[in-house]
């Protein structure tokens, strides 16, 4: 018989803690008897998890339920104002933080331009956007369990460093260590990409059997690969780069040093900056007015309004668009056959007809066969995705249940 180790009965006992916990959660107010049949413990285990969880004030007795022939049964709910996570999304025009209560609801958000992409003053804006909302939303800070700061780019893995960020411009910048300097809570730095699908895993309440990818369709193009185990982050941490993907030869100069990337024709930087080239070179359209004729306010929304309103440059501007992204998402489909892919990002919230038109892409790029099972689906968190993706990182990397 196997003799385990302490190392292995301490994380036994944590694996169980949090399943009976976020047994009680999903179930949002249930008895010992049917987590103990759940999670596929024995009652009175569940009994010492949830009497320790009691004493903590991390759950609570809400009273007592139906009897189903025998006593009435105690109910367990989660005391929503125990924990806090704050979440983060750094964004190239804007940044965005929320706080979420213990029960995973939002209980806060705010949104503001980004001032600066130079480190020090972004960091700075960060930490200010983050104490406001912590005080706005009457938190105290001994219950703030941790920041989870979604940023654009390549970051490693652990320490939080921004190795390359092509739409800041940064390379080597130690984001995580110097937020830590910054604010009385712990801090992690993840992909933005990586946040944003967690976040909406978490949302869908999906659990994942092979394989899901969360595409994020914005001012950038990336994407995420989930696993049932978690996050695939590949050898060296740099997993996902879906736009990237170099798809026109001699292609648009892409910020990432290469030319004809999927992130160079299709996202919502290249589609506002092709449309402002049209203009520049007398191409007649509708696009100029809704920038008032400064081209320095155009945006990828007024390309996609004017397209809607039958603008023949703009629809032409889209159509490629969505034909690109669906290459990059076949050539995915074709190589990991995954049972879902998720569609966020701004560009996403510009109606049905764009995503048809992805869809529809991807029929026919993809391999004959190959993929026949996935599901393309649209995400449900909206234009703060990303931020309470930043908060899920911090729910599923800090062990906010046991007495460390």
């Amino acid at each position: 018989m196997r003799k385990y180790s302490k190392l292995d009965l301490t994380s036994i006992t944590n694996h169980n803690r949090i399943n009976v916990f976020n047994c009680i959660l999903e179930g949002k107010t249930i008895n010992r008897s049917v987590i103990a049949k759940k999670v596929g413990l024995s009652i009175p285990a569940v009994m010492s998890i949830t009497d320790d969880l009691i004493e903590k004030s991390i759950i609570y007795a809400v009273g007592k339920g139906e009897s189903h022939g025998g006593k009435r049964p105690e109910m367990l709910s989660v005391v929503p104002d125990r924990f806090f996570f704050i979440g983060v999304d750094v964004g190239r025009t804007s940044v965005r933080v929320v706080v979420m209560n213990n029960c995973r609801d939002v209980v806060y958000k705010a949104s503001k331009p980004t001032e600066s992409v130079e480190p020090d003053d972004l960091i700075g804006q960060i930490t200010e956007m983050t104490m406001d909302g912590i005080k706005e939303a009457k938190v105290p800070n001994d219950k703030i369990v941790g920041v989870g700061v979604a940023m654009p780019g390549l970051i490693e893995r652990g320490t939080g460093r921004v190795l390359f960020s092509p739409n800041f411009g940064w390379r080597d910048v130690p984001l995580q260590d110097k937020l830590k300097a910054c604010l009385p809570f712990n801090v992690l730095v993840e992909n933005a990409n990586r946040a944003l699908t967690v976040g909406e895993i978490n949302n869908m309440q999906l659990k994942p059997t092979s394989c899901v990818i969360g595409v994020n369709l914005a001012y950038g193009i990336g994407s995420a690969v989930v696993l049932p185990n978690g996050l695939y982050y590949g050898a060296s941490g740099t997993s996902g780069e879906i736009g990237h993907i170099i798809v026109e030869n001699h292609g648009a100069y892409c910020s990432c040093g290469n030319y004809g990337c999927i992130e160079s024709i299709a996202s919502g930087d290249a589609i506002a900056r092709q449309a402002r080239i049209a203009i520049d070179n007398k191409i007649q359209t509708s696009i100029a007015e809704k920038c008032g004729g400064d081209l320095k306010k155009l945006d990828a929304k007024m390309v996609f309004d004017a397209a809607k309103e039958g603008d023949s440059l703009a629809q032409s501007l889209v159509k490629k668009a969505a034909d690109y992204i669906g290459k990059g998402l076949a050539i995915a489909i074709n190589m990991l056959d995954p049972e879902q892919i998720i569609l966020c990002g701004g560009l996403t919230l510009n109606g049905e007809f764009f995503i048809d038109m992805i869809k529809k892409a991807v029929s026919k790029y993809q391999m004959n066969h190959a993929g026949r099972n996935v599901q393309i689906v649209v995400g449900k968190s909206g234009l703060y995705a990303t931020a309470i993706g930043g908060a899920w990182i911090v729910v599923n990397n800090i062990d906010f249940l046991s007495d460390n």
